[in-house]
């Protein structure tokens, strides 16, 4: 069974919320006409060609679907997951060092874990300050 278009249009109009009523169908030439005269002994009869239209049909947009709320906590999650991937890589690996050094007794008499990873981030905040006055002194 073939679909018509105005069964096409039709069908598309029930399934929306607020079915607008469509807009008529655009009927364009397959082939824009020639603007320069051709030799008419190699043109073709009209009668002979195959003329094929082409239909647009204009319908209205689709409704916004979803919650709006989700929406805005997927857009949190995707705001706040990098610096919190940032800053977790930042201190995972001092935490890792320092309580590997633990494990193995290689921590000073009294320092904490705490103490160690305290140390080991402002050697890395140092660095980078230090990194950034010779940047900006080369500028």
């Amino acid at each position: 069974m073939a679909l018509t278009n105005a069964d096409f249009r039709r069908m598309v109009a029930e399934t929306r919320e607020t079915a607008a009523r469509p807009l008529p169908p655009l009927t364009l030439p397959d082939r824009m006409p020639a603007r320069v005269e051709r030799d008419p002994s190699q043109s073709v009869p009209r009668e002979s060609r195959d003329v094929r239209t082409i239909e647009l049909v204009w319908t209205t947009a689709p409704a916004p679907s979803g919650s709006r709320l989700l929406a805005g906590l997927a857009l949190v999650a995707k705001v706040l997951a990098l610096p919190a991937l940032v800053a977790g890589s930042v201190v995972a690996q001092p935490a890792y060092e320092c309580h590997k050094q633990k494990s193995r007794g290689m921590l000073y008499y009294g320092t904490t874990v705490q103490m160690c990873l305290n140390d080991r981030l402002a050697e890395r905040a140092g660095s980078v300050q230090a990194m950034l006055g010779r940047s900006t002194r080369a500028m």
